[in-house]
């Protein structure tokens, strides 16, 4: 069947990626070595029928709808996997009873790897393409080539099983008898009702006291490959570790993952001890979840504590419980968990892996054929990745990088697994203390790095020109914990990675609440591009004053006008907070976008932001919110508007009008009587904030035009223009529409009397007066801004 007749199948469903398949997806496009291939092999010994595997293939693409599925992502905000109703194999079968077994397994190797040259295409069908290569009589190798994007390693070996029950039944000329399946549609919203409470309390309960974590790849590195290396640990010492686990009462898994943790201890010289686990994501509830096929690993973080004096065994034990515990909660990503435990200082927790191969691959046997030595090989994206793979010899394998491990400290770390394993075989009750004092330090080699890839560094940096460029920056510099990054820095040059960049789009679709694939970061690298390409989809473009919080929406959009600072990010929660119907935009002054002609009087500045807020919302009424120095600003694109027929609705947070008036008598007793109050109340605070406000007011500008650094000067430049042009206005207009003036109570009952009475006097309308909680500075942090967003809506439903 040829790629256009498949495109006009009908479609079955289409489903999301989860984040785990996203990231997959993301290093498979970006990617040299695309660790997503798999070329999953088994042995089959016997009197093989050809024509009846391939018909007991065709009963299993029918049974399970992943092997239907394919990938989409161009085009599309989000990428989705399409399932069809009807799905074919590629068949490939090749004779290499020429070659003798040394030859043959040269061969094999050689035509596995040109297999992962040649990758499979997700978008295309068919996706399965099984290989089956006859080196004796009897004996042949099959070969499936898959991709872990669809498929996990447990979902290859209830696959494989399917197939050769299939051909049993088949060759007895029975119906294929198998349990019934559920569907995936059905396990999608089994998990949408998973309560995350009980997840949220482990978590944070499990990172109590949490500081920071051991990284190897601390500088970010961009990983271009992975070497591979291996050992077998001895007959010996592979009964003396499962010896071991059973005098301790715990599984062989938990064993090795606390050996990997002492190994990790040692090589970091931290007793805080943090690195990724796979889960096979089937522990839940979900009724026959063991015999659905599909992508359900997941990746947790398990933390250890090597405290030097604990009982090896009680250390061992607590391992295995938060494990098991762990397990309870493994369908929610580590983006969930940074965000319960407050983790924002870093990229990840962790950048090694830990896997522990218990995929059900028994040998398979009927009357005429034996399957077995089936394996899947090993995908990982991370920089160190290690796996345990138990039977008669226990195999290690290390899949690192090795521009940030040396080869001799991957001996060590093979090494280390005997000498530990020896070490708790003869001292069964000791403490972590003795067994660590048995590990040999660790010379950890100056790395060759001359092979590495440069970053290019350009002479000037280039900072925000944009409300959108600075939000991206302070994603960035949380992902990757360092301040001095460009907007023009690439993503992928300074050390991201496709799992990185899931948690990227994932933090701007909460910020900017804009909706784009990861991939898209494969042609849009840079702060610069990314903004540009979100802003080029808005269907306004950019502006040099707008920015848009959340530009969705039917109803008439409430523009917030920055405040005396100039700035407008704390807009966002009541953004977030307003009904999902109403957009919301910010006006930011000149400058900090990079628009260099800064205003020099509130007149210009309102005619260009009621120019650009046109362009937006062409016609009235219009919501304008104002705070702090900006109701001169409202006042006038009120009086602009009006000229021009439309009305306004002027909506002000906890705001007077003439800010800065210190020659007004009035306002010099209210000051006067504030501070009174304030300290006979509270000496100590009444002072502290008085000094505040006087250090923020006459001294710290002074400081940063001194010691701070070009960007913060920049913005203190503006907020002192702002100052300034605000005192130099004349109030000498009326507000022609509504106006609500929403307040908070105030220690000094006569403040409030006061606002009122001076925006009374500056509109012959109403003024409507709403209360709110909060002091003044706390408004829009929560909980105080999702009851002023409540006022808010209220003062916008009433006046338009």
């Amino acid at each position: 069947m040829n790629e256009r007749a498949a495109d006009k199948q009908k479609v079955e469903a289409i489903y999301p990626l989860n984040t785990m398949q996203e990231g997959i997806l993301l290093h498979h496009l970006m990617a040299e070595d695309d660790q997503g291939f798999l070329n999953v092999q088994c042995v089959i010994e016997g009197d093989l029928d050809l024509n009846r595997l391939k018909q007991s293939w065709e009963h299993v693409i029918q049974r399970h709808a992943v092997l239907r599925t394919s990938v989409h992502w161009e085009d599309l905000k989000k990428p989705v996997q399409l399932v069809r109703p009807q799905g074919t194999v590629n068949w490939v079968v090749k004779n290499w009873t020429n070659l003798n077994e040394t030859a043959c397994l040269e061969a094999l190797n050689a035509y596995k790897k040109d297999l992962k040259t040649k990758g499979l295409n997700l978008k295309k069908s068919p996706l399965t393409h099984i290989h089956v290569i006859q080196t004796d009589k009897e004996s042949f190798y099959l070969i499936w080539s898959c991709h872990h994007l669809l498929l996990d390693g447990w979902s290859s070996s209830i696959i494989l099983k399917d197939v050769f029950s299939i051909y049993d039944a088949l060759k007895q000329k029975k119906e294929p008898s198998l349990p019934t399946l559920p569907s995936y549609k059905s396990y999608l919203n089994w998990l949408k009702g998973i309560d995350p409470q009980d997840a949220k309390a482990f978590w944070i309960h499990t990172f109590k006291d949490f500081k920071s974590s051991f990284l190897f790849n601390t500088n970010k590195s961009k990983i271009d490959h992975l070497s591979k290396r291996s050992i077998l640990l001895t007959k010996e010492t592979t009964q003396k570790a499962n010896d071991l686990a059973k005098s301790y009462q715990i599984t062989t898994n938990t064993l090795y993952q606390g050996i990997w943790a002492l190994i990790l201890s040692k090589y970091s010289n931290s007793q805080d001890i943090i690195y990724g686990n796979t889960v096979s994501g089937r522990s839940g509830a979900f009724p026959n979840i063991a015999l659905l096929a599909g992508m359900f690993t997941n990746v947790l973080p398990l933390r250890v504590l090597a405290t030097p004096d604990s009982n090896i065994k009680d250390w061992f034990k607590t391992i295995q419980l938060q494990q098991l515990e762990a397990r309870k909660h493994e369908h929610f990503t580590i983006d969930d968990i940074a965000e319960w435990i407050q983790h924002h200082s870093s990229s990840s927790l962790y950048d090694s892996l830990f896997i522990y191969e218990n995929f059900p691959w028994d040998d398979i046997k009927s009357d005429a054929i034996t399957v077995h030595s089936t394996e899947s090989g090993i995908t990982t994206t991370y920089p160190v990745t290690l796996t345990v793979k138990t039977g008669t010899q226990t195999a290690i394998y290390l899949a690192y990088n090795d521009t940030i491990l040396s080869h001799s400290s991957c001996k060590w770390i093979f090494d280390c697994f005997e000498i530990i394993i020896n070490a708790l075989s003869n001292e069964v009750e000791t403490t972590l203390d003795t067994i660590l004092k048995c590990i040999p330090r660790v010379n950890i080699d100056k790395l060759n790095n001359t092979d590495k890839k440069k970053i290019k560094i350009e002479a000037v940096q280039r900072t925000p020109k944009n409300k959108t460029e600075l939000e991206l920056l302070k994603i960035w510099e949380t992902l990757f914990n360092k301040d001095g990054i460009s907007t023009n820095d690439n993503f992928f040059e300074i050390g991201g990675t496709s799992m990185m960049a899931i948690r990227l789009f994932t933090r701007i679709e909460k910020t900017l609440k804009v909706t784009i694939p990861p991939i898209t970061l494969l042609k849009h690298n840079t702060i610069e591009a990314l903004s540009n390409y979100i802003l080029k989809d808005d269907s306004k473009g950019a502006w040099n004053y707008v920015v848009p919080i959340k530009p969705n929406g039917t109803k008439n959009p409430l523009f917030c006008i920055h405040g005396g600072g100039g700035f407008v990010f704390f807009f966002n929660p009541i953004a977030n907070a307003l009904d999902n119907n109403t957009p919301v935009y910010a006006i930011q002054p000149s400058g900090t976008n990079g628009h260099k002609n800064i205003h020099q009087s509130i007149e210009d500045m309102s005619a260009d932001y009621a120019r650009e807020i046109k362009e937006i919302q062409p016609k009235g009424p219009y919501n304008l919110l104002v705070y702090c120095f900006s109701p001169a600003v409202g006042i006038e694109i009120a009086d602009i508007y009006k000229k021009q027929g439309d009305d306004t609705n002027l909506i002000v947070i906890d705001s007077i009008i003439k800010q800065e008036d210190f020659t007004d008598p009035t306002r010099i007793r209210m000051r006067l009587s504030g501070f009174l109050k304030r300290f006979l109340h509270n000496p100590f605070n009444a002072i502290k904030l008085m000094v505040s406000n006087n250090y923020e007011r006459f001294l710290e500008p002074t400081m940063i035009r001194l010691f701070a650094s070009t960007h913060k000067k920049n913005l203190e430049q503006i907020k002192q223009n702002l100052i300034r042009i605000y005192k130099r206005y004349k109030w000498d207009k009326k507000h022609p529409g509504s106006t609500t003036l929403i307040l908070t109570n105030k220690p000094d009952k006569k403040l409030n009397p006061t606002y009122i009475e001076a925006w009374e006097g500056i509109t012959d309308k109403t003024v409507e007066v709403l209360q709110t909680e909060g002091q003044h500075h706390q408004l829009f942090s929560s909980p105080h801004a999702d009851l002023l967003a409540k006022k808010i809506q209220q003062a916008i439903i009433e006046n338009n």
